[in-house]
Parts: C-alpha cells; structure tokens; sequence
C-alpha cells in the first residue's frame, strides 16, 4: 500500500454532454485515459466518480506526486492522440455549485 502523504490530488469536474453518464464513462474507459495517466504520467492511482443519483456532475480524481507531477500530464505528448473530452462533456456548461453526494467509482487504475 503507498503512503500518499504528502501527495497531491485533483479533480476535475465534467457534465456529461446531453446527460449521457455512460458515454463519459465509455470516453474514459476506451481510450484508457486513467491508465495512461498512470503509465506515462506517474499518477499513483486515478478514478472516476459518477453520482448514484442519476444528477450533477462526474468527478475525475487523481493522486500525484505534486502538482508540478500533474502539470506534467496535463501537457504531456500522449494527450494529443486522445479525442477532445467535449465529445463526451458539456464544457459550456453552467457552472455547478457541487455539494456532498455519493459518488460510485466506476473507472479507476493504480500504479504498483
């Protein structure tokens, strides 16, 4: 088990384009973003979170060794291969106030 002390972790906050949860998921899932995140990025572990109740917004989160880490892959070489996540998000959406919720984990990799 990795001790994330002193890790850091993001989140991005996705509206499903046209509420279609199983096509952000299906995005995610296909083009293995989350382990790519890991292989060539070095994030330790990476999910995604959509609300049980059918409503609001998916959460991505990730734990990273700093956020210089995390900058890495935000502008790293293998991202260009990867579609544009607005197929799949709304990003002209309006933005949302996000409060506590249960979230199911339905896409996640972690590095070894």
């Amino acid at each position: 088990m990795t001790n994330l002390e002193g890790k850091v972790r993001s989140f991005l906050i996705l509206q499903p384009r046209n509420g279609d949860y199983a096509a952000l998921v299906r995005f995610f899932r296909e083009h293995d973003v989350l382990g790519k995140a890991v292989q060539h990025a070095g994030a330790w572990s990476a999910e995604v979170h959509v609300p049980l109740s059918g409503s609001g917004p998916v959460v991505v989160t990730a734990v990273w060794d700093s956020a210089e880490a995390y900058q890495g892959w935000r502008t790293h070489p293998i991202r260009a291969q990867l579609p544009p996540i607005t197929e799949v998000a709304d990003e002209d959406a309006e933005p949302l106030a996000v409060g506590s919720g249960v979230y199911e984990v339905a896409v996640a990799a972690t590095r070894s």
